[in-house]
């Protein structure tokens, strides 16, 4: 039998319909199940769309997971998770939802493909990622080398 590694992932998790909160709640209670041992949790933190037009503010908040799932197995399980709780793609912009979870990190690896950017192409230039990621700590980025909290300056 293969040994698999053991990898630190950074999600940034967001709701801006229905119950915020419990929406919240419920995906880090699913990571918890079907990734890998959630082991810091970020504040969470209000902020405005960015990107469309809306007047339901977000609530994101960023969460440590330790996993041994590869990368592609973790953004399947993530887009699950999201459709269990709600959420239905019906533009190709973005658009109000009950749930959006995204890998920003994951170790120090860079992974480029069809389905998969880590690190995050736009996390960088997105201090509702940033702000809650630098509460639970002082990542760096693998492209530029930088931490969360030079980046978020």
């Amino acid at each position: 039998m293969v040994e698999r590694l053991k990898g630190e992932i950074i999600l940034a998790l967001g709701s801006n319909l229905g119950n915020r909160e419990d929406n919240l709640s419920k995906s880090i209670s699913l990571i918890g199940k079907k990734i890998g041992a959630v082991t810091k949790i970020s504040k969470y933190f209000e902020n405005d769309p960015v990107g469309f037009d809306s007047t339901n503010t977000f609530i994101n908040l960023c969460i440590k997971v330790e996993t041994t799932k590869e990368p592609l197995e973790i953004l399947k399980e993530l887009k699950s998770i999201e459709k269990s709780l709600g959420r239905k793609k019906t533009k190709k912009e973005y658009e109000d939802r009950p749930l959006d979870i995204d890998i920003i990190l994951f170790n120090d690896f860079v992974l480029t493909s069809d389905d998969l950017i880590i690190p995050h192409p736009r996390y960088t230039s997105r201090p509702f990622v940033l702000v809650p990621m630098c509460d639970i700590g002082d990542y760096i980025d693998p492209n530029v080398f930088l931490t969360c909290k030079q980046l978020l300056k």
